[in-house]
């Protein structure tokens, strides 16, 4: 797959929106404490490899990219993906490797965009032990919506893409975090716009704490189709 410019990069990169709006969130969930995810690799993180650090408490790697092709400029394709290793200090290790595609058709000015739903493979110690997964949805207005799950060792969780901000009426292009539930409730927030963030409910198990983390980096680093 082709690499990215770094103008593409910075415009395209979760981290490299000039907006800092902060996701709408729960009340429980906003009040607990803010786990900071830092970012390190090319272009300051905006590249397609680095390494990152969850609040001393995972550390991991990653390495990512997305290409595009197009046939007469009526029909084309795209496609996006990573692959990242984490560590927790706990002793714990996964691997994530994601792909998704997406296809474009556009006849007489009429764009009829479908994409399949972005999937990752989590193995540990060599066995498949979870999955993620994402679909987009689109209205008839033009909007979308981003729901899927998340699941590690029999623990899954629900999550969906927050596109409003706190303060805002209106919903932004492209999703400013992600919101994690378990039986409708939001246990925790990651927030992906203009750095990243996690906050979970302290109830929540080791478990679950290791679920979110994994759909967290899943959901923040990964370049989508649409990206490239």
């Amino acid at each position: 797959m082709k690499k990215l410019t770094l103008g593409l990069l910075v415009a395209s990169s979760l981290f490299g929106c000039a907006s800092t709006a902060i996701m709408v969130k729960s009340d429980a969930v906003n009040a607990q404490p803010v786990l900071p995810v830092t970012v390190d690799g090319k272009f300051g993180g905006f590249g397609d490899e680095g390494s990152f650090k969850v609040a001393e408490q995972y550390s991991g790697r990653f390495t990512r990219d997305s290409s595009k092709s197009s046939w007469f400029g009526v029909v084309g394709s795209s496609k996006g993906g990573m692959m990242a290793e984490l560590d927790s200090k706990t002793g714990k290790h996964w691997k994530l490797q994601c792909t998704g595609e997406q296809s474009n058709l556009s006849l007489g000015g009429i764009d009829f965009s479908g994409s399949k739903p972005f999937k990752c493979d989590i193995t540990q110690d060599g066995k498949t032990v979870g999955s993620y997964e994402i679909t987009e949805e689109h209205s008839l207005m033009g909007a979308s919506k981003e729901e899927g799950f998340v699941s590690v060792n029999g623990v899954k969780i629900q999550l969906a893409a927050v596109k409003k901000a706190q303060g805002s009426a209106f919903e932004a292009g492209e999703p400013l975090g992600y919101s994690f539930k378990i039986d409708g409730k939001e246990v925790a927030a990651t927030q992906a716009n203009g750095s990243i963030s996690i906050q979970m409910l302290p109830e929540l198990t080791q478990d679950q704490r290791d679920t979110i983390v994994v759909g967290s980096i899943a959901s923040a680093l990964s370049w989508r189709p649409k990206n490239d």
